[in-house]
């Protein structure tokens, strides 16, 4: 295949992503670009980014042409909403062949994105949706995780869908990777909140230890191609209440 930027040969290299699996990407020894399957950049550690990035290409100065994609042929657009900042570029290819990095970007990508995931958690902000901080072919994924849930509590009792909408919104599910992913959701009272697991871990995980209406859970250790089951508890006026359960897979 030929890079989508300066059209010279691009070689294969192998990486390995932040859940253990191993990965080729294409890389242009020319103008340091790099040619990446879909989604698979959210997958990478940042040091991997920046090793990935740390090559020194041929050229100095990134080509003007518009980048093409070697497996269709077809002009691959930037990326333009919330999940790449401005000052970052990243095309993408409009059949999902592929995702191509300018030299440097697939770092810059990396940083801006582990910031965005530190400063919602810091200040407990949830996150509105995936596009938030992945490349966007994954909103496929939160969609898919969401659906269980909501299919759950269309054919719950009425009863108990009004009780629990009238205190939470639908948790999202963020995959961070094959093992990690991010739980974030919305109490319209603050309250104190955490996520008990009842299916695929043992484990109850604080969301927030005090009064607030934004929470978030980061959920490490998890094992790929796994069904998760889990509750939230909400505690707004020192009586605690269950919601019924939700469900996520992971990839």
């Amino acid at each position: 295949m030929d890079c989508p930027h300066c059209h010279q040969p691009l070689s294969a290299i192998e990486i390995e992503t932040a859940d253990g699996h191993t990965h080729s990407i294409e890389e242009c020894l020319n103008c340091g670009g790099h040619f990446i399957e879909p989604y698979l950049a959210n997958f990478f550690t940042i040091e991997t980014a920046r090793n990935i990035d740390s090559i020194i290409p041929k050229i100095q100065a990134v080509p003007a042409t518009n980048p093409i994609c070697p497996k269709c042929g077809q002009g691959m657009p930037g990326i333009k909403d919330d999940s790449v900042p401005e000052t970052v570029t990243v095309f993408t290819c409009p059949n999902h062949h592929g995702d191509f990095f300018p030299k440097e970007q697939l770092f810059l990508f990396k940083e801006a994105q582990q910031s965005k995931i530190y400063y919602h958690k810091l200040w407990g902000i949830p996150l509105k949706s995936a596009f938030a901080v992945l490349i966007p072919i994954l909103v496929i994924f939160s969609l898919a995780t969401l659906l269980p849930s909501i299919l759950e509590q269309i054919n719950s009792p009425q009863e108990t869908r009004v009780k629990a909408s009238e205190i939470l919104t639908s948790p999202l599910i963020t995959p961070i990777s094959s093992t990690q992913v991010l739980i974030s959701f919305s109490t319209q009272k603050p309250a104190k909140t955490s996520v008990k697991f009842t299916e695929g871990l043992s484990k109850t995980l604080i969301g927030s230890q005090v009064l607030t209406t934004t929470h978030l859970v980061s959920v490490e250790g998890l094992a790929p191609g796994t069904l998760y089951k889990y509750v939230i508890i909400i505690d707004s006026n020192g009586k605690p209440v269950t919601t019924s359960e939700y469900t996520f897979s992971t990839p």
